[in-house]
């Protein structure tokens, strides 16, 4: 099968490393590829990029090699149906220095799920991920996780023996190719909106949450434009019904993102996001602001400001790529004192070695960024109890590099991350976006500078680049300092060894 028949109309995984390599060849190659908006959807990849990232070239002579390195464990194809599905796993052991609610100092990740795809016809595709996870986080991830009761990137949890947590997931979505510039998708996932690591508009750093997401380019392929209304919760419930269990208070969520390239090499993107009010407390659930269904950018915002019931975003994207440069930039605006800024760049193919790439940025964002006042906490900037945007919320500044070497699909990933988080009186106010942004009075603010060091180096084999299956070993660090209460400081060295499809962006680095 050709990448010109299969697939014509899915997404691409959102896999920060298996993005870059598709960035790699459309940086060289293509002059309309708008690389901010990801998921990116196969409709408007390049035959020749998908394949320079997708197709195995490599001769193999085994059935047994064949699945390993080149086909899915399931594929049909009978006319203009073609259908394909895999086993998905994330299975990896290790050890900590520091001891965790269990009592021992054992890391354990075992996840089990499958994934099904298919195309029906040249203009309907469908995927569909199932995962079951049993963990042990390292300790200051577990400390995190136990306190909001999520697993990073996944979801809502529930206890495993002693110490370890529980998450099921589930993800799916069908696109329809409505037009040759339209794409319309619906299900239960989640996007990214920047060229960067992280992203200070939208990040795939919460769990799935259901949407409807409608793409268009323009004949000339130089505009984009997408338009995404999405169903958000809590997990803060109701209150008690009939019902065993009482469900999540609801959000409603808008985001959308225009991007224009006027020429090959710029890329310049205008975002709003609005999370808008579905619940009150003293009447129950209310019906959406109207702008929740006008598909228009700037729209609610122009009407309903950016601090109020419902809570805008807006922002600036732009990059520029030159040779086997790019360099990128980001600008958020949340209320008129409240501002994030990103900048960075990658260097592609370094020294001509393909499929590698070095990748830095800087992050900044201000106090009670993302944040909501206690009238409207609901409306905070998250789903789940997780940051829609950038892992650790907002009050800090954050510097990063990622190294990523590959030959004869071996690899070496190498990452070190530096921040700096303001907190004052001991809380995490202005730098956790679900604790509201009140005024505090105090007679005194006692500042507490934070810094942390984050380090990873892994070493693995690609196996199948249609499921990203890894054999790796991995060893990572992690400190936090806090400058006035040295018993709050934070110090733990870990390593795990697995075997991965590595599908999916979790960010521990935080």
């Amino acid at each position: 099968m050709t990448s010109n028949s299969w697939s014509q109309v899915q997404n691409i995984p959102l896999n920060f490393t298996l993005n870059q390599e598709l960035n790699i060849h459309e940086n060289n190659n293509s002059e309309s590829f708008h690389s901010s908006i990801k998921p990116y959807c196969r409709q408007f990849v390049d035959d020749k990029s998908f394949d320079f990232t997708f197709k195995d070239t490599s001769k193999h002579y085994y059935d047994l090699t064949v699945f390993l390195y080149k086909r899915s464990l399931l594929e049909i194809e009978k006319n203009d149906v073609k259908i394909s599905g895999d086993i998905l796993l994330d299975l990896a052991l290790g050890q900590s220095d520091e001891s965790g609610r269990s009592g021992n100092k054992r890391i354990y990740y075992n996840t089990r799920g499958f994934r099904i795809a298919g195309d029906l016809g040249s203009n309907v595709s469908f995927e569909t991920r199932f995962y079951e996870t049993q963990l042990f986080y390292p300790r200051y991830l577990d400390s995190i996780a136990t306190s909001r009761g999520i697993a990073f990137g996944q979801g809502r949890t529930k206890p495993f023996k002693i110490g370890g947590l529980d998450v099921g997931s589930s993800s799916g979505y069908v696109s329809i190719k409505a037009h040759e510039t339209v794409n319309v998708q619906f299900g239960h996932d989640k996007l990214f909106i920047g060229n960067g690591y992280r992203s200070l508009f939208l990040s795939d750093n919460s769990s799935n949450y259901p949407m409807l997401r409608v793409m268009f380019q323009s004949k000339n392929k130089k505009w984009m434009f997408q338009n995404v209304n999405a169903w958000m919760q809590s997990l803060k419930r109701l209150p008690v019904t009939s019902s065993a269990e009482a469900l999540f208070k609801r959000k409603g969520a808008s985001f959308r993102y225009l991007s224009f390239k006027p020429t090959s090499k710029l890329e310049i993107g205008l975002f709003e996001g609005v999370i808008y009010k579905s619940y009150d407390d003293s009447i129950g659930m209310t019906p959406l602001n109207y702008s929740f269904y006008v598909p228009i950018i700037g729209f609610s915002t122009a009407i309903n400001g950016l601090q109020n019931a419902n809570n805008s975003l807006i922002g600036l994207n732009a990059s520029y790529k030159f040779s086997k440069f790019n360099i990128f930039g980001q600008l958020a605006i949340d209320d008129l004192d409240k501002i994030g800024y990103q900048i960075g760049g990658n260097w592609y193919e370094p020294f001509g070695w393909k499929k590698n790439w070095f990748h830095a940025e800087f992050n900044s964002a201000s106090q009670y960024m993302y944040s909501h006042n206690s009238d409207n906490i609901l409306q905070n900037y998250s789903h789940n109890n997780q940051e829609l945007a950038h892992p650790i919320g907002g009050s800090f500044h954050e510097l990063l590099a990622i190294y990523h070497f590959e030959k004869n699909k071996w690899f070496v990933d190498a990452e070190i991350a530096f921040s700096k988080r303001i907190r004052y009186n001991g809380s995490t106010r202005g730098e956790n976006v679900l604790l509201a942004n009140d005024p505090i009075i105090a007679l005194v603010y006692i500042e507490d500078p934070i810094s942390t060091t984050y380090w990873k180096l892994e070493v693995g084999h690609n196996f199948n680049l249609k499921t990203r299956m890894q054999a790796f070993i991995g060893i990572y660090n992690r400190n936090l300092t806090n400058k006035n209460y040295k018993i709050a400081s934070q110090s733990e060295f870990y390593y795990t060894i697995g075997l991965r499809m590595n599908l999916n962006n979790f960010y521990y680095d935080i």
